[in-house]
């Protein structure tokens, strides 16, 4: 386990403003990452008083992101856009997460290749250590992602 403190979790992820919805890093190894956010009344997606289960998807794939800047920064790069690709057997045990709550979100990688395409498990857990959702799920990170998107030809508009 890294035992320094952790930067701030936008130095980990190009998300900004609302859409940044993780609050911090909580513990990194080489291939794995806890994260966390709580829930509160201004939290994105958040609607009396609570926030779909279905967004603990995006809060997953945040700190698949994370995890992958984490390691580009350790190595010396700069944190790049990704892009996820799949979620696989996402389940979750609750229809909600309540203002109040916070969730710990776990990332492990599975295996990723040279090309940027990686396979992360995901689980999110209330702080108790209770299992409250698991998937897993595909990303893609380009090394260059202008030359990247522009090497795809674009659909015609009529």
């Amino acid at each position: 386990m890294t035992t320094r403190p952790y930067l701030p979790i936008e130095e980990y992820l190009p998300h900004r403003g609302q859409m940044l919805l993780l609050d911090r890093v909580l513990e990194v190894t080489p291939g794995r990452m806890m994260t966390s956010v709580s829930i509160r009344p201004e939290s994105a997606f958040c609607r009396e008083g609570r926030v779909a289960a279905y967004v603990g998807i995006e809060y997953m794939a945040q700190t698949v992101g994370a995890l992958v800047g984490w390691h580009e920064r350790e190595a010396g790069g700069a944190v790049k856009t990704g892009f996820l690709v799949s979620v696989r057997k996402y389940s979750c045990a609750v229809d909600y997460f309540f203002v109040g709550t916070t969730l710990n979100i776990e990332a492990r990688e599975n295996w990723r290749d040279a090309e940027g395409l990686g396979v992360m498990d995901c689980s999110i857990y209330h702080p108790d250590g209770k299992l409250l959702a698991e998937a897993t799920l595909t990303a893609f990170q380009p090394e260059n992602l202008h030359a990247y998107l522009n090497s795809h030809p674009k659909p015609e508009t009529t």
